[in-house]
């Protein structure tokens, strides 16, 4: 397991504010807000996990380098591989369907979000852009 630092276009303190919007197709991690824009990590999630640890305790991936507050990226993730083996018991299973999935985690003081996708992407929204993502995927809800 190695951990490095995500270096992002712009400085955010990953300290409090932090919003999580997610579809089965993209999550976005919304960061910073100046008029009328949003600051966000946009990600094609495979799965995600957002709460718990905080600041106040320590994440199993700290021993490995894994700091308080930011954005690291996990090479050679044991989750990745948890989620690989659990795989292997579908019929047209390949470890390569792997090859591309990349651990990220966004440390916060309050929250922790660890994401599985295949790429990341740093994006500016506007409210508007939001509100249509939320609404589309609500419509998606209609019988």
């Amino acid at each position: 397991i190695d951990i490095k630092e995500v270096t992002l276009k712009k400085e955010y303190a990953f300290m409090y504010e932090n919003f999580v919007v997610s579809s089965q197709q993209i999550l976005y991690v919304l960061l910073e807000e100046s008029d009328d824009k949003i600051d966000a990590l946009k990600f094609d999630p495979i799965i995600f996990k957002y709460g718990y640890p905080n600041d106040e305790v320590s994440h199993p991936l700290d021993k490995f380098g894994l700091g308080s507050y930011g954005f690291y990226e996990v090479t050679n993730s044991e989750w990745i591989k948890e989620i690989r083996n659990i795989n292997r018991s579908h019929h047209r299973h390949s470890d390569s369907m792997f090859d591309r999935d990349r651990h990220y985690i966004a440390k916060f003081k309050d929250v922790t979000i660890e994401i599985i996708c295949t790429k990341f992407e740093e994006v500016e929204i506007t409210k508007q852009d939001l509100t249509n993502f939320v609404i589309e995927q609500i419509d998606y809800l209609k019988k």
